[in-house]
Protein backbone atom coordinates (compact mmCIF):
# COMPACT_ATOMS: atom_id res chain seq x y z
CA UNK A 1 0.00 0.00 0.00
CA UNK A 2 1.56 3.34 -1.05
CA UNK A 3 2.06 5.83 1.61
CA UNK A 4 3.88 9.14 1.71
CA UNK A 5 7.31 7.84 1.23
CA UNK A 6 6.15 6.37 -2.02
CA UNK A 7 4.45 9.88 -3.13
CA UNK A 8 7.14 11.36 -2.66
CA UNK A 9 9.85 8.86 -4.37
CA UNK A 10 7.71 8.89 -7.69
CA UNK A 11 6.46 12.18 -8.34
CA UNK A 12 9.04 14.23 -6.61
CA UNK A 13 10.99 15.10 -9.73
CA UNK A 14 7.80 17.06 -10.58
CA UNK A 15 8.46 20.79 -10.17
CA UNK A 16 5.27 22.56 -8.56
CA UNK A 17 5.02 24.93 -11.66
CA UNK A 18 4.06 21.69 -13.32
CA UNK A 19 1.76 20.12 -10.72
CA UNK A 20 0.35 22.39 -7.99
CA UNK A 21 0.81 22.38 -4.42
CA UNK A 22 -1.63 19.73 -3.25
CA UNK A 23 -2.90 17.30 -0.34
CA UNK A 24 -0.13 15.29 -1.02
CA UNK A 25 2.31 17.74 -0.33
CA UNK A 26 0.23 18.73 2.71
CA UNK A 27 0.92 15.41 4.39
CA UNK A 28 4.72 15.61 3.12
CA UNK A 29 5.39 18.74 4.51
CA UNK A 30 3.55 17.99 7.94
CA UNK A 31 4.77 15.00 8.31
CA UNK A 32 8.79 16.02 7.30
CA UNK A 33 8.58 18.97 10.02
CA UNK A 34 8.42 16.78 12.69
CA UNK A 35 12.62 16.64 12.13
CA UNK A 36 14.08 19.23 14.54
CA UNK A 37 14.65 21.86 11.50
CA UNK A 38 14.91 24.80 14.61
CA UNK A 39 18.50 22.82 15.05
CA UNK A 40 19.85 23.94 11.99
CA UNK A 41 17.83 27.25 10.65
CA UNK A 42 17.15 30.62 12.63
CA UNK A 43 14.19 31.31 14.07
CA UNK A 44 14.33 34.80 12.64
CA UNK A 45 13.01 35.90 9.59
CA UNK A 46 15.99 38.37 9.00
CA UNK A 47 18.18 35.78 8.22
CA UNK A 48 18.68 34.12 4.40
CA UNK A 49 16.09 31.57 4.09
CA UNK A 50 18.09 28.36 3.18
CA UNK A 51 17.68 25.70 0.47
CA UNK A 52 16.08 22.61 1.70
CA UNK A 53 18.19 20.31 0.68
CA UNK A 54 21.19 21.99 2.62
CA UNK A 55 18.68 21.98 5.88
CA UNK A 56 18.45 18.44 5.47
CA UNK A 57 22.17 17.88 4.93
CA UNK A 58 23.18 19.72 7.81
CA UNK A 59 20.64 18.26 10.26
CA UNK A 60 21.55 14.74 8.81
CA UNK A 61 24.83 15.28 9.83
CA UNK A 62 24.22 17.04 12.99
CA UNK A 63 22.33 13.51 13.81
CA UNK A 64 24.85 11.45 13.05
CA UNK A 65 24.47 10.57 9.44
CA UNK A 66 22.06 8.22 10.22
CA UNK A 67 18.45 7.77 9.85
CA UNK A 68 16.61 7.85 13.26
CA UNK A 69 13.54 8.39 15.31
CA UNK A 70 12.81 11.60 16.68
CA UNK A 71 11.31 10.27 19.50
CA UNK A 72 9.61 7.39 21.01
CA UNK A 73 6.44 7.63 18.80
CA UNK A 74 8.05 9.23 15.91
CA UNK A 75 9.65 6.77 14.17
CA UNK A 76 12.86 6.93 11.84
CA UNK A 77 10.44 6.91 8.90
CA UNK A 78 10.37 10.75 9.09
CA UNK A 79 14.32 11.46 8.74
CA UNK A 80 14.26 8.92 5.37
CA UNK A 81 10.75 10.89 4.32
CA UNK A 82 12.56 14.01 4.98
CA UNK A 83 15.38 12.87 3.18
CA UNK A 84 13.64 11.83 0.10
CA UNK A 85 11.99 14.89 -0.01
CA UNK A 86 15.41 16.62 -0.12
CA UNK A 87 16.94 14.30 -2.98
CA UNK A 88 13.91 15.52 -5.26
CA UNK A 89 13.86 18.49 -7.16
CA UNK A 90 10.10 19.40 -6.24
CA UNK A 91 11.28 19.68 -2.37
CA UNK A 92 15.12 20.44 -2.98
CA UNK A 93 14.09 23.55 -4.69
CA UNK A 94 12.10 24.95 -1.95
CA UNK A 95 13.72 27.39 0.55
CA UNK A 96 13.02 27.53 4.45
CA UNK A 97 13.54 30.22 7.41
CA UNK A 98 12.48 30.92 10.52
CA UNK A 99 11.87 27.64 12.10
CA UNK A 100 10.56 28.28 16.08
CA UNK A 101 11.24 25.74 18.75
CA UNK A 102 9.37 27.33 22.08
CA UNK A 103 9.17 25.90 24.86
CA UNK A 104 8.18 26.29 29.21
CA UNK A 105 6.72 24.57 31.58
CA UNK A 106 5.06 27.51 33.46
CA UNK A 107 2.46 27.26 31.61
CA UNK A 108 3.08 24.39 28.92
CA UNK A 109 3.51 25.22 25.54
CA UNK A 110 5.57 23.51 22.52
CA UNK A 111 5.33 25.50 19.63
CA UNK A 112 6.90 24.85 16.58
CA UNK A 113 6.26 26.35 12.97
CA UNK A 114 8.26 26.85 9.67
CA UNK A 115 8.35 28.50 6.69
CA UNK A 116 8.85 27.71 3.17
CA UNK A 117 9.22 29.45 -0.08
CA UNK A 118 8.30 27.70 -3.42
CA UNK A 119 9.86 28.46 -6.42
CA UNK A 120 6.01 29.06 -7.65
CA UNK A 121 5.93 32.53 -5.14
CA UNK A 122 3.73 30.88 -2.58
CA UNK A 123 4.46 30.63 0.92
CA UNK A 124 4.08 27.30 3.01
CA UNK A 125 3.42 27.72 6.30
CA UNK A 126 3.55 24.53 8.71
CA UNK A 127 2.40 24.01 12.66
CA UNK A 128 4.32 20.98 14.19
CA UNK A 129 1.86 18.63 15.65
CA UNK A 130 2.58 17.15 19.12
CA UNK A 131 5.78 16.03 19.89
CA UNK A 132 8.16 13.59 22.10
CA UNK A 133 7.93 16.05 25.13
CA UNK A 134 5.66 15.78 28.09
CA UNK A 135 5.07 19.86 27.46
CA UNK A 136 3.64 19.07 24.07
CA UNK A 137 1.34 16.26 25.90
CA UNK A 138 0.50 18.48 28.57
CA UNK A 139 -0.75 21.68 26.42
CA UNK A 140 -2.72 19.18 24.28
CA UNK A 141 -4.71 18.41 27.73
CA UNK A 142 -5.20 22.24 28.51
CA UNK A 143 -6.70 22.29 24.87
CA UNK A 144 -9.19 20.35 25.98
CA UNK A 145 -9.69 22.05 29.47
CA UNK A 146 -8.54 26.19 28.36
CA UNK A 147 -10.15 28.39 26.05
CA UNK A 148 -6.80 30.36 25.69
CA UNK A 149 -2.94 28.83 25.61
CA UNK A 150 0.28 30.15 24.63
CA UNK A 151 0.40 28.79 21.53
CA UNK A 152 -2.65 30.48 20.39
CA UNK A 153 -1.00 33.99 20.65
CA UNK A 154 2.32 32.74 19.62
CA UNK A 155 0.68 31.33 15.90
CA UNK A 156 -0.90 34.22 15.27
CA UNK A 157 2.22 36.48 15.50
CA UNK A 158 4.28 33.90 13.85
CA UNK A 159 1.33 34.03 10.90
CA UNK A 160 1.42 38.08 11.09
CA UNK A 161 5.32 37.84 10.16
CA UNK A 162 5.00 35.51 7.52
CA UNK A 163 2.11 37.83 6.00
CA UNK A 164 4.75 41.50 6.78
CA UNK A 165 7.30 39.68 5.62
CA UNK A 166 6.67 37.62 1.92
CA UNK A 167 4.50 38.59 -0.61
CA UNK A 168 1.63 36.04 -2.84
CA UNK A 169 -0.45 33.60 -1.81
CA UNK A 170 0.14 31.92 1.85
CA UNK A 171 -0.49 27.97 2.20
CA UNK A 172 -1.09 27.22 5.97
CA UNK A 173 -0.88 23.56 7.04
CA UNK A 174 -0.57 21.51 10.24
CA UNK A 175 -1.11 17.95 12.06
CA UNK A 176 -3.33 17.13 15.33
CA UNK A 177 -2.64 19.65 17.37
CA UNK A 178 -0.66 21.73 14.88
CA UNK A 179 -3.89 21.61 12.76
CA UNK A 180 -5.86 23.24 15.48
CA UNK A 181 -3.38 25.92 15.90
CA UNK A 182 -3.19 26.20 12.11
CA UNK A 183 -7.23 26.69 12.00
CA UNK A 184 -7.19 29.12 14.71
CA UNK A 185 -4.65 31.48 13.71
CA UNK A 186 -6.00 31.63 10.47
CA UNK A 187 -9.49 32.28 11.70
CA UNK A 188 -8.32 34.70 13.92
CA UNK A 189 -6.14 36.97 11.71
CA UNK A 190 -7.26 40.01 10.16
CA UNK A 191 -9.10 40.05 7.02
CA UNK A 192 -5.92 41.32 4.87
CA UNK A 193 -4.24 37.73 6.20
CA UNK A 194 -7.41 35.66 5.78
CA UNK A 195 -7.40 36.88 2.14
CA UNK A 196 -4.24 35.77 1.12
CA UNK A 197 -4.46 32.50 2.33
CA UNK A 198 -4.88 30.39 -0.48
CA UNK A 199 -5.81 27.08 1.54
CA UNK A 200 -5.43 25.74 5.09
CA UNK A 201 -5.22 21.93 5.62
CA UNK A 202 -6.04 21.27 8.98
CA UNK A 203 -4.92 17.28 9.52
CA UNK A 204 -6.75 14.72 11.94
CA UNK A 205 -6.78 18.02 14.41
CA UNK A 206 -9.15 18.95 16.98
CA UNK A 207 -12.14 21.16 17.39
CA UNK A 208 -12.40 24.57 20.02
CA UNK A 209 -14.08 24.37 22.73
CA UNK A 210 -17.89 25.64 21.65
CA UNK A 211 -19.59 25.50 18.25
CA UNK A 212 -19.93 29.47 17.67
CA UNK A 213 -17.25 29.70 15.21
CA UNK A 214 -18.54 27.65 12.61
CA UNK A 215 -21.06 30.65 12.13
CA UNK A 216 -18.52 33.44 12.49
CA UNK A 217 -17.80 35.76 9.47
CA UNK A 218 -14.29 34.27 9.00
CA UNK A 219 -14.95 30.34 8.97
CA UNK A 220 -18.06 30.72 6.38
CA UNK A 221 -15.67 32.90 3.73
CA UNK A 222 -12.89 30.47 4.49
CA UNK A 223 -14.75 27.39 3.75
CA UNK A 224 -14.10 26.84 0.47
CA UNK A 225 -10.23 27.18 0.95
CA UNK A 226 -10.68 25.03 3.98
CA UNK A 227 -9.42 21.19 3.81
CA UNK A 228 -9.85 18.84 6.92
CA UNK A 229 -8.50 15.59 6.19
CA UNK A 230 -9.35 12.80 8.94
CA UNK A 231 -8.44 9.17 8.90
CA UNK A 232 -11.95 6.71 8.65
CA UNK A 233 -11.62 6.01 12.14
CA UNK A 234 -10.38 9.23 13.67
CA UNK A 235 -9.57 9.93 17.09
CA UNK A 236 -8.05 13.37 17.55
CA UNK A 237 -9.68 15.17 15.00
CA UNK A 238 -13.31 13.99 16.02
CA UNK A 239 -12.11 15.99 19.83
CA UNK A 240 -13.81 19.16 21.02
CA UNK A 241 -16.51 21.02 18.59
CA UNK A 242 -15.65 20.25 15.03
CA UNK A 243 -16.75 20.59 11.44
CA UNK A 244 -18.59 18.80 9.26
CA UNK A 245 -16.69 19.47 6.51
CA UNK A 246 -13.84 16.77 6.63
CA UNK A 247 -12.46 14.53 3.79
CA UNK A 248 -12.22 11.24 5.32
CA UNK A 249 -8.53 9.16 4.53
CA UNK A 250 -7.48 5.86 3.70
CA UNK A 251 -5.34 4.39 6.57
CA UNK A 252 -3.36 1.28 6.38
CA UNK A 253 -3.96 1.07 10.34
CA UNK A 254 -7.41 -0.38 12.07
CA UNK A 255 -7.31 1.73 15.49
CA UNK A 256 -7.79 5.02 15.18
CA UNK A 257 -5.06 6.75 17.28
CA UNK A 258 -2.82 4.68 15.41
CA UNK A 259 -4.46 5.84 11.78
CA UNK A 260 -3.52 9.77 13.50
CA UNK A 261 0.00 8.72 11.90
CA UNK A 262 0.89 10.63 8.69
CA UNK A 263 2.71 7.53 7.46
CA UNK A 264 -0.47 5.27 7.66
CA UNK A 265 -2.20 7.69 5.13
CA UNK A 266 -2.33 5.73 1.85
CA UNK A 267 -1.74 7.50 -1.31
CA UNK A 268 -3.38 6.04 -5.19
CA UNK A 269 -0.62 7.81 -7.11
CA UNK A 270 -0.81 11.59 -6.82
CA UNK A 271 -3.80 12.10 -4.26
CA UNK A 272 -4.81 9.84 -1.04
CA UNK A 273 -6.97 7.55 -1.04
CA UNK A 274 -10.42 8.52 0.32
CA UNK A 275 -13.24 7.15 1.88
CA UNK A 276 -16.83 7.91 1.64
CA UNK A 277 -17.32 8.08 5.57
CA UNK A 278 -16.04 7.59 8.74
CA UNK A 279 -16.38 3.76 10.25
CA UNK A 280 -18.50 3.11 13.40
CA UNK A 281 -15.33 3.48 15.48
CA UNK A 282 -15.13 6.93 14.50
CA UNK A 283 -18.79 7.78 14.84
CA UNK A 284 -18.88 6.13 18.60
CA UNK A 285 -15.65 8.59 19.32
CA UNK A 286 -17.04 11.37 17.88
CA UNK A 287 -20.73 10.94 20.32
CA UNK A 288 -18.18 10.64 23.28
CA UNK A 289 -15.93 13.53 23.06
CA UNK A 290 -18.94 15.58 22.28
CA UNK A 291 -21.42 14.02 25.13
CA UNK A 292 -18.20 14.33 27.34
CA UNK A 293 -17.16 18.10 26.73
CA UNK A 294 -20.96 19.11 26.92
CA UNK A 295 -21.60 17.73 30.18
CA UNK A 296 -18.34 18.86 32.18
CA UNK A 297 -19.12 20.66 34.95
CA UNK A 298 -16.40 23.60 35.75
CA UNK A 299 -15.12 21.79 38.58
CA UNK A 300 -14.89 18.86 36.30
CA UNK A 301 -12.82 20.44 34.14
CA UNK A 302 -10.51 22.04 36.38
CA UNK A 303 -9.81 19.08 38.49
CA UNK A 304 -8.92 17.17 35.12
CA UNK A 305 -6.27 19.72 34.21
CA UNK A 306 -5.30 20.12 37.59
CA UNK A 307 -4.74 15.48 37.81
CA UNK A 308 -3.05 15.43 34.12
CA UNK A 309 -0.50 18.78 35.20
CA UNK A 310 0.38 17.31 38.26
CA UNK A 311 1.61 13.75 37.09
CA UNK A 312 3.15 15.09 34.38
CA UNK A 313 4.75 17.29 36.50
CA UNK A 314 5.58 14.04 39.04
CA UNK A 315 6.72 12.08 35.85
CA UNK A 316 9.85 14.90 35.85
CA UNK A 317 10.96 13.81 32.19
CA UNK A 318 11.49 15.74 29.46
CA UNK A 319 10.15 13.70 26.19
CA UNK A 320 8.23 10.23 26.10
CA UNK A 321 11.63 8.53 25.54
CA UNK A 322 12.87 9.75 28.56
CA UNK A 323 10.00 8.27 30.43
CA UNK A 324 10.75 5.20 29.05
CA UNK A 325 14.40 5.01 29.44
CA UNK A 326 13.37 5.62 33.14
CA UNK A 327 10.51 3.81 33.62
CA UNK A 328 10.38 2.88 36.79
CA UNK A 329 11.42 5.94 38.05
CA UNK A 330 8.73 7.95 36.01
CA UNK A 331 6.11 5.95 37.37
CA UNK A 332 6.99 6.30 40.88
CA UNK A 333 6.86 10.14 40.64
CA UNK A 334 3.69 9.80 38.85
CA UNK A 335 2.13 7.29 41.12
CA UNK A 336 3.46 9.74 43.89
CA UNK A 337 2.20 13.18 42.30
CA UNK A 338 -1.66 11.47 42.48
CA UNK A 339 -1.24 10.10 46.36
CA UNK A 340 -0.17 13.89 46.77
CA UNK A 341 -3.66 15.32 45.36
CA UNK A 342 -6.16 16.51 47.59
CA UNK A 343 -9.27 13.82 47.97
CA UNK A 344 -11.73 16.29 46.74
CA UNK A 345 -9.69 16.13 43.42
CA UNK A 346 -9.16 13.19 42.92
CA UNK A 347 -12.88 12.34 43.59
CA UNK A 348 -14.22 14.38 40.80
CA UNK A 349 -11.43 12.74 38.41
CA UNK A 350 -12.86 9.80 39.28
CA UNK A 351 -16.77 10.19 38.75
CA UNK A 352 -15.74 12.00 35.74
CA UNK A 353 -14.14 8.87 34.26
CA UNK A 354 -16.77 7.22 35.37
CA UNK A 355 -19.33 9.18 33.29
CA UNK A 356 -16.94 8.85 30.21
CA UNK A 357 -17.01 5.11 30.09
CA UNK A 358 -21.09 5.71 30.32
CA UNK A 359 -21.16 7.88 27.22
CA UNK A 360 -18.92 5.29 25.64
CA UNK A 361 -21.40 2.42 25.67
CA UNK A 362 -24.56 5.04 25.07
CA UNK A 363 -22.62 6.01 21.82
CA UNK A 364 -22.05 2.40 20.71
CA UNK A 365 -25.53 1.49 21.41
CA UNK A 366 -26.30 4.44 18.91
CA UNK A 367 -24.28 3.94 16.20
CA UNK A 368 -25.32 0.19 16.52
CA UNK A 369 -29.05 1.42 16.35
CA UNK A 370 -27.91 3.44 13.12
CA UNK A 371 -29.02 6.94 15.34
CA UNK A 372 -25.80 8.64 15.33
CA UNK A 373 -26.09 12.07 14.29
CA UNK A 374 -23.33 14.66 12.91
CA UNK A 375 -22.47 17.81 14.39
CA UNK A 376 -24.41 20.06 12.26
CA UNK A 377 -27.42 17.66 13.12
CA UNK A 378 -27.03 17.59 16.71
CA UNK A 379 -26.91 21.77 16.75
CA UNK A 380 -29.99 21.70 14.89
CA UNK A 381 -31.73 19.59 17.17
CA UNK A 382 -29.69 21.82 20.09
CA UNK A 383 -31.92 24.75 18.14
Amino acid sequence: MANVLQYVKKFGDISFEEMPFSDADNVAMCCSFYMPLDQVVSDSFDEEPVPYDEAFNKLFEKRGNKHTAVGLVLVKEISVLMGEMAAHKRYAQMKVVACTDNFGKEPAVQFNAGTFLLPTGETVVVFRGTDDTLMGWKEDVDILVEDDIPSHHLALEYLANVAKRFEGDIIVCGHSKGGYIAQYAVLNSPKEIRDRIKVIYNNDGPGFSDYDYLNSEAYQELLPRYRHLIPQSSFIGMMLSHDDDYQVVKSSRVFGAMQHDLLTWQFDEEKLKMCKDITNTGKVTDLVFHDLVSNLSPEETVAFGNVIGSIFDGINQKGLLDVKNHFHASIKGGAAAWKNLDAETKKVFKETMKEARKYVISAAKAVQKGEYKTASQRLDDEE
